[in-house]
């Protein structure tokens, strides 16, 4: 929208920031350390904060050659174009990122190639890039803030640098940025229009915004238009709603290489079907789910991809090339009493990797009478358990060529099945921005005043490689960041209707709130996976009577269920020297960790 002399405005900052994910985070920061005073906007509520970021693995992508990675990453794009400034600017944060690490994040990255020992978290990898076919990419590698991953580690020191810079910083969450405000007589943007709590708040910004919302896992008409899917389950944040999108086609940003995103899976680019408006959950390496008398079917009742498949971010090879599979929407996995058994015997070990696998399985007597409860043909399905069968019986899998190790013949009797959905990890398009982030329109200008950092218009256009989208939040989060706070300041603004100073994440970590009891000490953590784990600890005659979990935001199944159990283990135990909960070692020792923080407080 326009400004014009009847627009008031409600606030004024230097720069605005909209998403606070790892782009955002380290935007705002670097804006604030070249003297800016800064407004961060995020759709999610306090806890949920973060982004992708918060959800990935912490591996950051790095190199040791600089024109080795050049090589690599050109066999990425290939046959599509990149703007070499800026994929310059992109590889030279790569060889940088040691240094980064060290320089702005305070630490000695955990480089993997140098730093992996058997014994550590970490899988072992024969190569850490994913092509390892292309030239080049034996200089890939991984900075990590320390030798584990799926902790959100990097998201919390992120987390932590805003934060301590709070003075500077005003944070709005459960806040929904709708529009982009330009000048009246010019391209220049120079605020935003916030939703927050039912009404409309129009900020100003002296300098410049960045938009760092990420991409468009969370919006099905926009899959539907850009992706040519009906709808994909994210398995990251669910606050990526396109919204970064829809404001730079307002103000005429170029688009570019929307049709591009990354899956995960069980098997290749598919999880276990969720309710609306939840996370999928992505389990890698569950054997029982492609091997054995197992397979998936899709909509017309036949197989329709390799269920043992290596695949690269979800893509799988497919004629010389690796392509995500047909997003289908009546996909589901099928397989036979021995199968099911296989299951229970997860369970009753307690390593079964999906909760509420039983509760969403469905089964019939006979194949035909299961293809019904599916909605797929039954002619078909009953002709596709013969032909597996076969394959099963002969060692070869003329389809699809699945290991025939892998393949077993189904057993008469019951079958089961349970529905699968089409997953997303992250989207690649968005507005195109330049080398020094700043957001181009339609002719290849940059629209003055506005950036962009992250997912939002990547510079992946083709092959994702593992951590690039990582390093690009860190990359061009800095660049985004400075940049905007150096602008020139635009003209003084009168504003009327003036919001206070508002911090809610400030706000959200404080816990002089907690009521307490006799005997009763409360404590924190930041070592769980989602953040901030809250405990009160009632504590007496060297006993520990109750463990509440006052405060979490660990992600849905197994980090949840262990918030549930370990309360009850630990009060029965009377230590904090428990197992842990299988599947959930971090949340367990973050759980741990708070309690001896209180139980210290006592004594």
């Amino acid at each position: 929208m326009k400004a014009n002399e009847k627009l008031r405005w409600n606030g004024n900052y230097d720069v605005i920031v909209l998403g606070f994910g790892g782009a955002g985070g380290t935007a705002v920061r670097f804006a604030a350390d070249n003297g800016a005073k800064v407004l961060l906007v995020d759709a999610a509520p306090y806890g949920h904060e973060g982004g992708n970021t918060r959800y990935s693995a912490q591996h950051v992508a790095m190199a040791h050659n600089r024109q080795k990675i050049d090589q690599y990453f050109h066999q990425l794009a290939a046959p599509f174009a990149v703007s070499e400034k800026t994929m310059a600017t992109y590889l030279d944060g790569f060889v940088k990122m040691p240094e980064y690490f060290e320089k702005y994040l305070g630490m000695k990255p955990f480089i993997w190639s140098q730093d992996y020992q058997s014994t550590d978290h970490l899988a072992h990898k024969t190569n850490l890039c994913e092509y390892p076919e292309f030239a080049g990419s034996d200089t890939f590698d991984f900075a990590l803030v320390h030798n584990r991953d799926f902790d959100a580690s990097l998201w919390k020191v992120i987390r932590k640098n805003v934060l301590d810079r709070k003075d500077q910083i005003d944070i709005w969450l459960k806040s929904r940025a709708t529009n982009l405000i330009q000048a009246e007589d010019s391209d220049e943007v120079i605020g935003t229009v916030i939703e927050r709590n039912h009404k409309k708040y129009y900020i100003h910004a002296n300098k410049g915004v960045v938009l760092a919302t990420g991409g468009f896992e969370d919006n099905a008409v926009m899959q539907q238009d850009y992706l040519h899917v009906t709808k994909l389950t994210p398995l990251g944040t669910l606050y990526n709603r396109g919204d970064g999108i829809t404001m730079a086609q307002e103000v005429g940003a170029k688009m570019w290489h929307m049709s591009n995103y990354e899956s995960l899976g069980i098997v290749p680019s598919y999880v276990i079907a969720e309710d609306e408006n939840k996370r999928g959950r992505q389990i890698s390496g569950w054997k029982n789910v492609k091997a054995g008398s197992i397979f998936a079917v899709a909509d017309d009742g036949t197989r329709f991809i390799k269920e043992d498949a290596k695949f690269r971010h979800g893509h799988i090879y497919n004629h010389g090339q690796y392509d995500l599979p047909r997003a289908f929407d009546n996909a589901w996995l099928v397989f036979d009493q021995q199968q099911y058994d296989k299951f229970v015997q997860e369970k009753e070990a307690g390593q079964l990797k999906y909760t509420k696998l039983f509760d969403k399985m469905i089964s019939a007597d006979d194949i035909r009478t299961l293809a019904q409860k599916m909605n797929v043909p039954a002619e078909n399905l009953a002709t596709t358990l013969s032909e597996f069968n076969n394959f099963a019986k002969n060692g070869k899998d003329v389809k699809f060529d699945r290991a025939p190790e892998s393949m077993t013949e189904f057993a008469a009797g019951k079958v089961y099945a349970i529905k699968l959905a089409p997953a997303v990890l992250n989207t690649q398009g968005g507005p195109q921005h330049d080398e020094n982030a700043q957001i181009l329109n339609s002719q290849n200008e940059p629209i003055p005043h506005l950036y962009s950092a992250g997912e939002l218009g990547g510079m992946c256009v083709n092959r994702y490689q593992g951590g690039g989208n990582l390093a690009e939040c860190l990359i061009f989060g800095k660049i985004a960041g400075e940049n905007a706070a150096h602008n020139t300041t635009t003209a003084n603004v009168i504003i009327t209707d003036g919001v206070p100073q508002i911090n809610d994440l400030a706000d959200g970590e404080r816990m002089d709130n907690v009521k307490l009891g006799p005997d009763q000490y409360v404590a924190s953590t930041e070592a769980g996976i989602g953040g901030k784990i809250v405990v009160r600890v009632t504590y007496k005659d060297h006993t520990i009577k109750n463990v509440e979990v006052l405060e979490n935001h660990e992600t849905e199944g197994i980090g949840a269920v262990a918030i549930k159990e370990l309360p009850g283990k630990i009060v029965a135990a009377n230590t904090t020297d428990i197992d842990a909960v299988s599947g959930a070692s971090t949340t367990t020792r973050a759980v741990e960790e708070a309690v001896d923080k209180a139980i210290k407080q006592a004594k």
